[in-house]
């Protein structure tokens, strides 16, 4: 199972944190790879905090409130310096691109097709972007509010368009094993890879379902 560590809101700490969590993954085989969860660094510093990142040797990294192709090509730009700097082969460490945040991701026209060869997938974020329109995942009818019906059918035209796998991320509410299998299987049937664990409980629960 892909393990997701958001170190979004403390990069100061995130090389604590992280070490021993690469440690215990890198001896057990049967684990799934382990990705760090991050904002986009804007300054000398955030070229810093990364490449001290690239140096934990993860898996790859999500790039949370992405806004689209000048965001991964920016990223992938100082991920090059990153590895440059801690002698890894180039492009080696993987992206993927999470959705929701900015808005502007879903309305730009620009194809996601070989912007970079790092990019792996992209991942919808339906909380992030009820929060960003000020909308709700879900009408009080129960059906999915307009803004979700839009964003989600606009990340996987993306990711088919650039011939990527997408995946749903799951909301924060407590689920039932009947809910989570419910919530795959319909993030499955609108064209979606797959589904992503907001929490350990429910990244047991997929494990085990």
């Amino acid at each position: 199972m892909t393990l997701i560590i958001d170190i979004c809101k403390d990069w100061t700490t995130a090389n604590s944190k992280v070490q021993p969590i690469l440690d215990s993954r890198a001896s057990d085989s049967a684990k799934g790879p382990t990705l760090l969860r991050i904002g986009m660094p804007d300054d000398d510093n955030g070229q810093d905090a990364l490449s001290s990142l690239v140096t934990l040797r993860p898996d790859g990294l999500v790039l949370s409130g992405c806004g689209g192709v000048a965001d991964i090509q920016k990223l992938d730009v100082m991920l090059r310096v990153a590895e440059a700097e801690s002698g890894l082969e180039a492009g080696s460490v993987a992206v993927l691109a999470e959705a929701g945040e900015v808005p502007e991701f879903f309305l730009s026209s620009h194809s996601l097709r070989g912007i970079s060869a790092r990019l792996k997938g992209l991942i919808f974020d339906s909380a992030a972007l009820a929060r960003a329109t000020a909308s709700q995942t879900n009408t009080a009818a129960g059906r999915l509010a307009a803004p979700a019906l839009f964003a989600r059918a606009a990340t996987v035209l993306k990711a088919r368009q650039a011939d990527l796998p997408c995946y749903e991320l799951l909301t924060q509410e407590p689920l039932s094993l009947e809910e989570l299998r419910a919530k795959q299987d319909i993030s499955l049937a609108d064209g979606f890879s797959g589904v992503i664990a907001r929490s350990a409980t429910q990244s047991a629960m997929l494990a085990a379902g």
